[in-house]
């Protein structure tokens, strides 16, 4: 499989290079060269090497071998973390599950929250930790990948991930991704944590997290009454979750941090964000939209946005801008995007909305990006940046990564497949050729292919 997959990727950065990808850029420390036609690419120290033979288990026991039934409600646990050359842990937790329409389906994914902050497989330390399944996704990669070039497109936190085997129970559950859960913390979202009495004119302006969620809309439970957490009509989490409604067409911006703005004991907090949010839509919207002291760029930092419009683009994320879309204000700051999440339907794994086909835009038709997209100014931000990262040999790294991580994988996609069958999919959700290719080999490829074909046809639009 990997000869196979090895000759696609070097199809793939030659193509590149054949469009102009030239130059050398790359990782933080100690970078080897891999060599192509006309350039030369610094990998980072930290990619994948060789086969794995076995992967890091975490093993997960709840008390009384309790089932996890529950996205909303957490039961008690231990875990551990052992493998060959790992550290081990081991404590007390709690559990539940996590997720939308992948809480659904037969290959879970869960939250985990544990008693003591604990560094995991060299993850800074915390309590708060995510299992994706990626079970939609059958290279069990493209969260990765996309990770990996967020990071390596410089934006300014992107979550950390470690390959895991899990067993729950004394049940082998198959491989998952442990991965940092997007909070507030000095190693993850680096903002203040706001207290109730941050009031004063510098410390009542940050920090605050938000999530951009089409779920929280005020008439989506007239649609959705399937949803357990639609009452009657109304959107329960509403009630709960404090949420920014924009009146140009986005979709709700949800505090996450700080998580208490529908408390009285808030409400000078909750109106000064309301005004912020209020006053960015103004001026996004307004007729001196443009203008760098009263438009958009005095409430929004476009080089976040730029950043982070690229990456979701690139790999059409269908939940880029309506759903797992975080947002952030820092103390002192404008609106900062990212970091990036949820791209197990992404590169070209959804058919619907037409994120399927590797041409046309997809983020950009969204109000905000369709807005700033008026401006001249920031299109050229945009096509610059695509530049440098093209030049730096951004884009050819994540063909290089794919091929590593696929190598890498070989040995444990077999047990997981084992497991969970290759072909199982969604059709309502994936598309047609996606989880039906009928072997691992033939869904890496077929992710690289249409990668490969979406870079090309996003640089004859960028790179103009």
């Amino acid at each position: 499989m990997a000869a196979a997959i090895r000759l696609l990727v070097i199809i793939s950065a030659l193509a590149l290079c054949a469009c102009g990808g030239s130059g050398s850029g790359g990782g933080n420390t100690n970078p080897s060269s891999i060599s192509s036609s006309s350039s030369s690419i610094a990998i980072p120290a930290d990619f994948p090497k060789g086969t794995a033979e076995t992967l890091p288990t975490l093993s997960l026991t709840t008390n009384g071998a309790a089932p996890i039934a529950s996205k909303d409600d957490y039961i008690t646990g231990q875990f551990t973390l052992s493998g060959e050359g790992v550290e081990q842990s081991t404590g007390t937790m709690e559990i539940r599950g996590r997720g939308n329409s992948t809480w659904s389906w037969d290959k879970k994914p869960y939250r985990l929250k544990l008693t003591n902050s604990t560094s995991l497989l060299g993850m800074p330390a915390s309590k708060h930790w995510v299992l994706l399944a990626n079970y939609a996704d059958k290279t069990l990669m493209r969260n990765d990948i996309a990770f990996m070039f967020s990071k390596s497109a410089g934006m300014e936190y992107t979550p950390r991930a470690q390959y895991v085997e899990v067993s729950l129970n004394g049940v082998y559950k198959g491989v998952y991704q442990l991965v940092e859960h997007i909070r507030v913390a000095k190693d993850r979202v680096n903002i203040p944590e706001m207290k109730v009495t941050d009031i004063d004119a510098e410390k009542i302006t940050g920090g605050y997290l938000m999530e951009i969620d089409f779920r929280y809309h005020k008439d989506f439970c007239k649609y959705n009454g399937y949803e357990s957490f639609c009452v009657n009509g109304e959107n329960t989490n509403r009630q709960i979750d404090f949420c920014l409604d924009s009146t140009h067409g986005m979709d709700p911006f949800c505090l996450q941090s700080p998580e208490t703005l529908h408390d009285p004991a808030w409400a000078t907090q909750r109106e000064y964000i309301e005004k912020y949010f209020a006053d960015t839509e103004a001026a996004l919207f307004g007729s001196d939209f443009k203008d760098a002291a009263k438009g958009y760029a005095a409430f929004i930092d476009v080089d976040s946005v730029v950043n982070y419009y690229i990456v979701n683009e690139l790999f059409k994320n269908p939940d880029g801008a309506t759903a797992s879309a975080f947002v952030y204000k820092k103390r002192g700051g404008k609106l900062f995007f990212g970091p990036v999440w949820d791209f197990d339907l992404s590169f070209g794994n959804a058919g619907y909305n037409d994120v399927d086909k590797t041409y046309n835009w997809h983020i950009r038709n969204s109000s905000w990006f369709a807005r700033l997209f008026e401006d001249p100014a920031f299109e050229a931000k945009v096509k610059a940046r695509w530049q440098a990262l093209k030049a730096e040999g951004k884009f050819e790294l994540i063909f290089i990564y794919a091929e590593a991580r696929a190598t890498w994988l070989e040995k444990q996609q077999v047990k997981n497949y084992a497991l969970w069958s290759v072909t199982d999919f969604a059709p309502w959700i994936m598309h047609g050729t996606h989880g039906g290719t009928g072997s691992y080999e033939a869904e890496v490829k077929e992710m690289i292919r249409w990668q490969r074909a979406r870079y090309q046809w996003m640089d004859t639009q960028l790179g103009k």
